[in-house]
């Protein structure tokens, strides 16, 4: 497989209004997902990251609670639903670093596997739905597959010479484009760069083709830890331009453009 490589300009390859009925407040900070949440008695903070296999209750907040086996079972309560959960307990400093609120644990797509989650980004909202959902406006579909885990989609990826095609993860997690470090490296590494930063993507990708659109300059980075068999993740500044729905009862993500005041789409056409 070709690597990528990646310039810092450019990345090559080689309060808010209350939440409607059925619907729950969230954040975005940093580039992630944050909703409230609670873990059985462990209420607060969590991370949503719909591209994390497992979701893990953070090793601190455990421990508060005299918690000290590997795993802990609870009833996890979100946006209004009651889902029977099993989370993980492991460190989660290296996804919270930076963020200005205490992040009890991370709600991967493991717990939300048998529901259908639409998600806005601004304002943020969440809900979750156990059968039927209602209508969404004209919008296109894409495919999830599953891989190890992780509810991915077939996207694109160019720097404007070479191009690559492969799996991605909906990842809401993290704040840009995160390209397998197996298939991609920075053409230039200033001291202290953080090329893996979830938080602060350094690099720009050329071209994402996601179903039929094709986006330009996005923020990119390196992901460390992808699992074999994908590609990378798709991140939040690119679900902010859509209303989304993650199907993960039928494996499928729809997805509505949002429209700038001026009634244009944000996202471009695949062709413009």
């Amino acid at each position: 497989m070709p690597r990528i490589a990646a310039v810092l300009a450019a990345l090559s390859l080689a309060v808010a209004p209350p939440a409607l009925a059925g619907e729950a407040p969230c954040w975005v900070d940093k580039g992630a997902v944050v909703v409230s949440a609670a873990l059985g008695d462990i209420a607060g903070d969590f991370l949503l990251d719909l591209s994390a296999p497992k979701s893990i209750l953070h090793v601190d907040r455990a421990l508060m609670n005299g918690i000290e086996t590997p795993a802990r079972a609870a009833t996890l309560t979100l946006a209004g639903e009651r889902i029977p959960a099993s989370f993980a307990v492991a460190s989660l400093d290296a996804r919270s670093l930076g963020l200005p609120t205490t992040i009890n644990g991370l709600i991967g797509a493991d717990v939300l596997a048998g529901y259908v989650i639409d998600l806005r980004l601004a304002p943020c909202r969440i809900a979750l739905w156990r059968l039927r959902a209602p209508p969404m406006r004209h919008t296109q579909t894409l495919p999830v597959g599953w891989v190890a885990g992780v509810p991915t989609i077939a996207a694109s990826i160019s720097d404007g010479r070479t191009g690559m095609e492969g799996r991605f993860g909906v990842d809401t997690g993290a704040a840009g484009v995160r390209i397998a470090s197996g298939a991609a490296r920075l053409s230039r590494t200033p001291k202290g760069l953080d090329a893996a930063s979830r938080q602060r993507p350094p690099a720009r990708l050329a071209a994402l083709g996601l179903g039929g659109e094709v986006l330009r300059n996005t923020p990119a980075g390196l992901a460390t830890d992808a699992p074999a068999g994908v590609l990378g993740d798709i991140g939040d500044d690119i679900w902010a331009r859509y209303d989304m729905r993650l199907d993960l009862r039928r494996n499928r993500l729809q997805l509505a453009p949002l429209t700038t005041p001026s009634g244009r789409r944000r996202a471009r056409s695949a062709g413009s």
